[in-house]
């Protein structure tokens, strides 16, 4: 029997305990893609959700909002952002959207004002200071300045604007997600928020950063499961350093992932 190459590549990688499989472009009706963005697509559309409310916390330039408005275009997004640069090119890219409101304030456990720092690369600005030790960033992603910014809680925001349930929270605010999760308690305990896609850290980037562990563990204690991670980023030595979880909702859990192939009991 002849074999083919790709039968001779698996053989290769499966003799060092390595199995390929195919990256999954989109959604099929047993399973999701392998792109978070799609899955996180393929999740709503299989709840019937096609325009959903999306929370993007730490908006910075606007690109995954935009991304968000090519996949969703009825959605409604509400982009928070507090550095006032970003914030600028926030409102140049979608002032005239209807559908996208820009929230010039930082996401946290309440309302009021706190701390901002500012580093040289604007999109790892933080409510955290980056570390004097051990660093784990590159100097052009260093500590530039500091300014005050108003801050703001999910669930005061949420029920402030109506809003009694939200399709995606994403959180990209440099190590804040606890933060970001503890003003957000009634949503989540309540189970009104359908999926959570977070960036996650292993090792502190940032002064008392949530670390992966803790953001998983609070998580579950809200009821939420791990589906899986993406986009994960190494140190030129080989520390794993940063990456991308999506936690899904009980709803999610019981009307689509248990219906998926391979997650049948």
């Amino acid at each position: 029997m002849k074999l083919r190459s790709k039968d001779i590549i698996n053989a290769i990688f499966a003799s060092m305990g390595y199995k390929l499989e195919p990256i999954r472009t989109k959604n099929t009706p047993n399973v999701l893609a392998s792109d978070p963005f799609e899955a996180q697509r393929g999740i709503l559309e299989k709840l019937g959700v096609s325009d959903p409310v999306i929370l993007d916390v730490g908006a910075n330039k606007g690109d995954t909002a935009a991304l968000y408005r090519s996949m969703f275009p009825g959605a409604k997004i509400h982009c928070f952002e507090p550095f006032p640069e970003t914030i600028a090119q926030l409102e140049d890219r979608f002032g005239s959207d209807a559908n996208i409101t820009i929230v010039p304030k930082a996401v946290s456990t309440e309302v009021g004002e706190t701390t901002f720092f500012v580093n040289h690369a604007a999109a790892t600005n933080s409510l955290l200071p980056r570390p004097e030790q051990d660093r784990l960033y590159p100097e052009s992603a260093g500590p530039k300045g500091e300014i005050r910014v108003e801050t703001v809680d999910l669930d005061s925001y949420c029920e402030s604007k109506s809003i009694d349930r939200v399709g995606i929270l994403k959180l990209d605010i440099q190590g804040g997600e606890l933060m970001a999760i503890g003003g957000a308690g009634r949503l989540l305990s309540e189970q009104l928020v359908d999926v959570v896609y977070s960036e996650i850290q292993f090792v502190p980037l940032y002064e008392g950063a949530a670390q992966l562990d803790g953001v998983w563990s609070k998580m579950r204690e809200l009821g939420y499961t791990l589906f899986d991670v993406y986009d994960l980023h190494r140190s030129e030595g080989g520390q794993l350093l940063y990456g991308d979880a999506l936690f899904v909702s009980q709803r999610v859990q019981e009307q689509v992932i248990r219906g998926l192939a391979g997650n049948r009991a």
